[in-house]
């Protein structure tokens, strides 16, 4: 003998709120990863930004160097065109042997140049020798 097993109506309900609070749920999550992923977006799209700025503005700093170079290249030794070049050396700049060092602040953020000069008029006279992004987040800024 085989047993009829018979839902009611009130299994279908519960059945039927069961679904509806699972898709509500599903659908509240869904809500708040967007939300969260915006925000990383957003925030990632700030720090893209404040690097191209300093990025922008190193090369800028670059170009001045360059300049100086250029004009200093006329200079009959290697020491008198060494001392021309840090004698010009806008403010925040500063030279040791054939290198020339400077740093770009932004926000929490520094940019550390480093360019290595030499008595020429070819293109490689001046190189980057480094660029080294430092970024000072304070603890409670940090999210978890």
């Amino acid at each position: 003998m085989k047993r009829k097993i018979a839902l009611g109506p009130g299994a279908a309900s519960l059945i039927l709120i069961v679904v509806a609070l699972s898709l509500a749920m599903m659908a509240m999550l869904t809500i708040i990863e967007a939300k969260n992923d915006y925000s990383l977006c957003a925030r990632s799209a700030s720090m893209i930004e404040q690097v191209y700025a300093l990025n922008a503005v190193s090369e800028k700093r670059f170009g001045e160097v360059d300049a100086l170079v250029t004009k200093a290249a006329g200079e009959s030794s290697e020491e008198a065109f060494l001392s021309k070049v840090k004698e010009s050396l806008p403010e925040g700049m500063t030279m040791e042997g054939n290198q020339i060092t400077w740093k770009e602040p932004l926000e929490n953020r520094t940019l550390e140049c480093i360019v290595r000069i030499q008595k020429s008029l070819n293109p490689d006279r001046i190189q980057w020798v480094g660029h080294k992004l430092t970024v000072i987040e304070p603890e409670e800024d940090w999210e978890w």
